[in-house]
Protein backbone atom coordinates (compact mmCIF):
# COMPACT_ATOMS: atom_id res chain seq x y z
CA UNK A 1 0.00 0.00 0.00
CA UNK A 2 1.94 3.25 -1.12
CA UNK A 3 0.07 5.67 0.64
CA UNK A 4 0.85 3.44 3.99
CA UNK A 5 4.40 3.48 3.22
CA UNK A 6 4.75 7.16 2.66
CA UNK A 7 2.55 8.50 5.18
CA UNK A 8 4.15 6.19 7.81
CA UNK A 9 0.82 4.60 8.75
CA UNK A 10 1.06 0.38 8.42
CA UNK A 11 1.58 -1.00 11.47
CA UNK A 12 0.46 -4.44 10.50
CA UNK A 13 -0.39 -5.35 14.29
CA UNK A 14 -3.57 -5.13 16.46
CA UNK A 15 -2.42 -3.28 19.70
CA UNK A 16 -3.73 -3.25 23.04
CA UNK A 17 -3.80 0.52 25.10
CA UNK A 18 -1.08 0.20 27.64
CA UNK A 19 -2.18 0.31 31.26
CA UNK A 20 -1.59 3.13 33.84
CA UNK A 21 1.68 2.59 35.85
CA UNK A 22 1.97 1.87 39.33
CA UNK A 23 2.16 3.74 42.07
CA UNK A 24 1.51 7.59 42.68
CA UNK A 25 4.06 10.27 41.74
CA UNK A 26 4.13 13.85 42.17
CA UNK A 27 3.41 15.72 38.77
CA UNK A 28 6.05 17.68 37.26
CA UNK A 29 5.68 21.26 36.37
CA UNK A 30 4.56 21.19 32.58
CA UNK A 31 7.22 21.65 29.92
CA UNK A 32 8.52 24.66 28.55
CA UNK A 33 8.62 24.64 24.59
CA UNK A 34 11.70 25.93 22.87
CA UNK A 35 11.38 28.77 20.48
CA UNK A 36 9.18 27.28 17.35
CA UNK A 37 6.61 25.14 16.54
CA UNK A 38 5.65 21.31 15.27
CA UNK A 39 5.23 20.44 12.04
CA UNK A 40 3.05 17.04 10.94
CA UNK A 41 0.82 15.57 8.36
CA UNK A 42 -2.14 15.33 9.56
CA UNK A 43 -5.94 13.46 8.78
CA UNK A 44 -9.06 15.15 9.07
CA UNK A 45 -12.18 14.84 7.43
CA UNK A 46 -10.66 11.67 5.37
CA UNK A 47 -8.24 14.19 3.92
CA UNK A 48 -4.35 13.93 4.58
CA UNK A 49 -3.03 17.56 4.88
CA UNK A 50 0.24 19.85 6.69
CA UNK A 51 -0.05 21.57 9.99
CA UNK A 52 1.66 23.42 12.39
CA UNK A 53 1.18 23.70 16.01
CA UNK A 54 1.88 26.88 17.80
CA UNK A 55 2.62 26.76 21.60
CA UNK A 56 0.63 29.99 22.21
CA UNK A 57 -2.19 30.27 23.73
CA UNK A 58 -0.97 27.72 26.35
CA UNK A 59 -2.15 25.32 27.66
CA UNK A 60 -4.08 23.74 24.25
CA UNK A 61 -2.09 25.77 21.69
CA UNK A 62 -2.96 27.15 18.42
CA UNK A 63 -3.52 24.62 15.50
CA UNK A 64 -2.32 26.36 11.75
CA UNK A 65 -3.35 24.71 8.18
CA UNK A 66 -0.18 24.06 6.09
CA UNK A 67 -2.23 22.72 3.22
CA UNK A 68 -5.18 22.11 1.60
CA UNK A 69 -4.89 20.05 -1.31
CA UNK A 70 -7.12 17.32 -2.64
CA UNK A 71 -3.92 14.28 -2.92
CA UNK A 72 -2.44 13.84 0.48
CA UNK A 73 1.26 15.20 2.23
CA UNK A 74 3.30 12.90 4.10
CA UNK A 75 7.03 12.76 5.63
CA UNK A 76 7.06 16.73 6.14
CA UNK A 77 10.01 18.06 7.55
CA UNK A 78 11.96 21.65 8.29
CA UNK A 79 15.00 22.37 6.01
CA UNK A 80 16.98 25.48 7.65
CA UNK A 81 19.65 26.31 5.03
CA UNK A 82 16.34 27.27 2.51
CA UNK A 83 13.62 27.78 4.90
CA UNK A 84 11.59 25.23 3.16
CA UNK A 85 9.62 22.29 4.23
CA UNK A 86 10.11 18.98 2.59
CA UNK A 87 7.87 16.38 1.72
CA UNK A 88 5.55 13.47 -0.32
CA UNK A 89 2.84 14.33 -1.98
CA UNK A 90 0.78 12.51 -4.29
CA UNK A 91 0.36 13.44 -7.86
CA UNK A 92 -3.17 13.55 -9.32
CA UNK A 93 -1.50 10.19 -11.62
CA UNK A 94 -1.55 8.20 -8.06
CA UNK A 95 2.68 8.89 -8.38
CA UNK A 96 4.41 10.26 -5.38
CA UNK A 97 6.93 12.78 -5.85
CA UNK A 98 8.98 15.06 -3.60
CA UNK A 99 7.79 18.99 -2.92
CA UNK A 100 9.14 21.84 -1.12
CA UNK A 101 6.74 24.08 0.08
CA UNK A 102 7.07 27.78 1.69
CA UNK A 103 5.85 28.39 5.27
CA UNK A 104 2.71 30.07 4.07
CA UNK A 105 1.99 26.23 2.08
CA UNK A 106 2.62 27.42 -1.25
CA UNK A 107 5.01 25.02 -3.34
CA UNK A 108 8.69 26.02 -4.43
CA UNK A 109 9.71 23.10 -6.14
CA UNK A 110 8.59 19.38 -7.23
CA UNK A 111 10.14 16.45 -8.28
CA UNK A 112 8.62 13.12 -9.71
CA UNK A 113 10.22 10.22 -10.99
CA UNK A 114 9.48 8.42 -14.04
CA UNK A 115 10.41 5.16 -12.49
CA UNK A 116 8.11 5.33 -9.08
CA UNK A 117 7.31 7.04 -5.96
CA UNK A 118 9.57 9.11 -4.07
CA UNK A 119 9.70 9.74 -0.45
CA UNK A 120 10.84 10.24 2.98
CA UNK A 121 13.04 13.27 1.68
CA UNK A 122 16.06 14.26 4.00
CA UNK A 123 17.93 17.50 3.55
CA UNK A 124 21.57 18.30 3.88
CA UNK A 125 22.33 20.71 6.43
CA UNK A 126 25.92 21.58 4.67
CA UNK A 127 24.57 21.41 0.95
CA UNK A 128 21.87 20.91 -1.31
CA UNK A 129 21.44 17.30 -1.42
CA UNK A 130 18.33 15.52 -0.48
CA UNK A 131 18.63 11.97 0.36
CA UNK A 132 15.06 9.84 0.06
CA UNK A 133 13.76 6.84 -0.70
CA UNK A 134 12.11 5.53 -4.51
CA UNK A 135 9.44 2.13 -4.61
CA UNK A 136 9.37 0.61 -7.75
CA UNK A 137 5.34 0.42 -7.75
CA UNK A 138 5.78 -3.38 -9.56
CA UNK A 139 7.68 -4.66 -7.28
CA UNK A 140 7.27 -2.34 -4.33
CA UNK A 141 11.27 -2.60 -4.37
CA UNK A 142 12.20 0.38 -2.04
CA UNK A 143 15.80 2.14 -3.15
CA UNK A 144 17.80 4.57 -1.18
CA UNK A 145 19.27 7.38 -3.45
CA UNK A 146 19.97 11.41 -3.10
CA UNK A 147 19.21 13.86 -5.60
CA UNK A 148 20.77 17.67 -5.69
CA UNK A 149 18.17 20.76 -5.09
CA UNK A 150 16.81 22.16 -7.30
CA UNK A 151 17.76 20.58 -10.52
CA UNK A 152 18.60 16.94 -10.14
CA UNK A 153 17.18 13.74 -10.67
CA UNK A 154 17.00 10.88 -8.41
CA UNK A 155 19.98 8.92 -8.38
CA UNK A 156 20.38 5.67 -6.19
CA UNK A 157 22.82 4.86 -3.46
CA UNK A 158 24.45 1.82 -4.13
CA UNK A 159 24.00 -1.37 -6.83
CA UNK A 160 20.93 -3.23 -7.92
CA UNK A 161 21.96 -6.22 -6.18
CA UNK A 162 22.20 -4.09 -2.57
CA UNK A 163 19.46 -5.31 -0.22
CA UNK A 164 16.03 -2.58 -0.23
CA UNK A 165 17.11 0.35 1.60
CA UNK A 166 14.59 2.15 3.99
CA UNK A 167 14.58 5.94 5.96
CA UNK A 168 18.19 7.65 6.16
CA UNK A 169 19.97 9.91 8.65
CA UNK A 170 22.57 12.47 7.89
CA UNK A 171 25.74 11.87 10.87
CA UNK A 172 28.19 13.88 8.52
CA UNK A 173 28.89 15.29 4.93
CA UNK A 174 30.00 12.01 3.93
CA UNK A 175 28.06 9.68 6.34
CA UNK A 176 24.42 8.59 6.73
CA UNK A 177 22.65 5.97 8.90
CA UNK A 178 20.62 3.84 6.59
CA UNK A 179 18.01 0.92 7.03
CA UNK A 180 18.40 -1.98 4.98
CA UNK A 181 16.09 -5.52 4.40
CA UNK A 182 17.96 -8.22 6.25
CA UNK A 183 16.80 -11.77 7.23
CA UNK A 184 15.95 -10.85 11.06
CA UNK A 185 13.99 -8.24 9.36
CA UNK A 186 16.08 -4.66 9.03
CA UNK A 187 19.34 -3.33 9.88
CA UNK A 188 20.38 -0.14 10.86
CA UNK A 189 23.75 0.36 9.14
CA UNK A 190 26.62 3.26 8.47
CA UNK A 191 27.59 4.21 5.01
CA UNK A 192 30.44 6.27 4.25
CA UNK A 193 29.17 7.88 0.63
CA UNK A 194 31.91 8.77 -0.68
CA UNK A 195 33.49 4.84 -0.72
CA UNK A 196 30.71 2.92 -0.42
CA UNK A 197 31.23 1.18 2.46
CA UNK A 198 28.72 0.04 4.37
CA UNK A 199 28.83 -1.70 7.88
CA UNK A 200 25.55 -2.64 10.20
CA UNK A 201 25.48 -1.28 13.67
CA UNK A 202 22.21 -2.31 15.17
CA UNK A 203 20.79 -6.20 13.97
CA UNK A 204 17.86 -8.42 15.29
CA UNK A 205 14.74 -6.75 15.07
CA UNK A 206 13.37 -4.31 13.21
CA UNK A 207 15.64 -1.01 13.09
CA UNK A 208 14.65 1.82 11.51
CA UNK A 209 13.47 5.35 11.48
CA UNK A 210 16.95 6.78 12.53
CA UNK A 211 17.11 10.42 13.84
CA UNK A 212 19.68 12.72 13.96
CA UNK A 213 19.97 16.60 14.97
CA UNK A 214 18.73 19.03 12.61
CA UNK A 215 21.79 20.53 12.27
CA UNK A 216 23.71 16.97 11.31
CA UNK A 217 25.47 14.54 14.02
CA UNK A 218 24.50 13.64 17.91
CA UNK A 219 22.40 12.58 19.60
CA UNK A 220 21.13 9.67 17.47
CA UNK A 221 18.44 7.76 17.63
CA UNK A 222 16.15 5.20 15.89
CA UNK A 223 13.14 2.94 16.43
CA UNK A 224 13.38 -0.60 17.52
CA UNK A 225 10.51 -3.53 16.88
CA UNK A 226 10.25 -6.70 18.60
CA UNK A 227 7.63 -8.81 18.09
CA UNK A 228 4.56 -6.21 19.48
CA UNK A 229 6.91 -4.02 21.34
CA UNK A 230 8.32 -0.78 19.70
CA UNK A 231 10.43 1.82 21.30
CA UNK A 232 12.84 4.37 20.41
CA UNK A 233 16.57 4.00 21.44
CA UNK A 234 19.68 6.22 21.91
CA UNK A 235 22.46 5.33 19.51
CA UNK A 236 25.96 5.43 21.13
CA UNK A 237 29.00 6.21 17.94
CA UNK A 238 31.86 3.86 18.47
CA UNK A 239 35.19 3.29 16.30
CA UNK A 240 33.90 0.31 15.60
CA UNK A 241 30.71 -1.90 14.65
CA UNK A 242 28.09 -2.33 16.58
CA UNK A 243 27.26 1.02 18.17
CA UNK A 244 25.94 1.03 21.86
CA UNK A 245 22.23 1.14 22.05
CA UNK A 246 19.88 1.76 25.08
CA UNK A 247 16.55 2.63 25.32
CA UNK A 248 15.32 6.12 25.84
CA UNK A 249 11.16 5.94 25.69
CA UNK A 250 9.44 4.38 28.34
CA UNK A 251 8.84 1.06 25.96
CA UNK A 252 5.17 0.97 25.65
CA UNK A 253 3.93 -0.90 23.08
CA UNK A 254 4.65 1.58 20.17
CA UNK A 255 6.83 4.18 19.92
CA UNK A 256 8.22 5.21 16.67
CA UNK A 257 9.07 8.36 14.05
CA UNK A 258 11.82 10.00 16.41
CA UNK A 259 12.59 13.31 15.56
CA UNK A 260 15.03 15.89 17.37
CA UNK A 261 14.73 19.38 18.22
CA UNK A 262 17.28 21.82 16.59
CA UNK A 263 18.89 22.70 20.25
CA UNK A 264 19.82 19.19 20.57
CA UNK A 265 17.91 19.47 24.07
CA UNK A 266 14.55 17.29 23.38
CA UNK A 267 13.16 14.80 21.64
CA UNK A 268 9.22 14.41 19.56
CA UNK A 269 7.67 10.91 19.11
CA UNK A 270 4.77 9.28 18.41
CA UNK A 271 3.02 6.60 21.08
CA UNK A 272 0.28 4.74 20.97
CA UNK A 273 -1.40 5.76 24.62
CA UNK A 274 -5.50 5.32 25.47
CA UNK A 275 -6.20 3.28 21.89
CA UNK A 276 -4.32 6.43 19.36
CA UNK A 277 -0.96 8.24 18.65
CA UNK A 278 0.30 10.95 20.68
CA UNK A 279 3.17 13.74 19.75
CA UNK A 280 4.99 13.13 22.88
CA UNK A 281 7.60 15.80 23.87
CA UNK A 282 10.85 14.49 26.21
CA UNK A 283 13.31 16.61 27.26
CA UNK A 284 16.47 14.21 27.25
CA UNK A 285 18.31 15.73 30.16
CA UNK A 286 15.39 14.37 32.80
CA UNK A 287 13.04 12.23 31.04
CA UNK A 288 10.11 14.07 31.70
CA UNK A 289 7.65 14.26 28.54
CA UNK A 290 4.49 16.06 27.67
CA UNK A 291 2.08 15.27 24.97
CA UNK A 292 0.68 18.22 22.44
CA UNK A 293 -2.42 17.92 22.45
CA UNK A 294 -3.83 17.51 18.71
CA UNK A 295 -7.77 17.39 19.16
CA UNK A 296 -9.83 16.84 16.15
CA UNK A 297 -7.61 14.41 13.74
CA UNK A 298 -8.05 11.05 13.28
CA UNK A 299 -4.43 10.32 12.34
CA UNK A 300 -0.66 12.14 13.67
CA UNK A 301 2.16 11.65 11.74
CA UNK A 302 5.71 12.87 11.29
CA UNK A 303 6.30 15.21 14.36
CA UNK A 304 8.93 17.46 13.81
CA UNK A 305 10.33 21.33 15.14
CA UNK A 306 10.23 24.39 12.99
CA UNK A 307 12.55 26.94 14.64
CA UNK A 308 12.06 30.16 13.54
Amino acid sequence: MVLGWLLGCQIGVALAAPSASAGAREPLPPISFSAGSLLFSGERNGQWDLFQWLPQPCPDGTIVPLTCTPEPEGNPVWWPRHRLILCSRRQPDGRWMLAALRLDGTTAWSLADPQGNLGWPQPSPWDDRILAVREEPATGFVQPGWCDFPNGRFQPIGGEDDPAGGQMAWVAPDEILITRASAQGSDLCHRTLSTGEERPLVQGGRNWLPAVAPDGGPPFFFTRRVGQTSSVFHLWPRSDAPWDYEPCTLGRPYDWQPSVTPDRENLLFLSLRDGRFRVVWRRLADGQEQEIPLPGFTGVYHPTWVAP
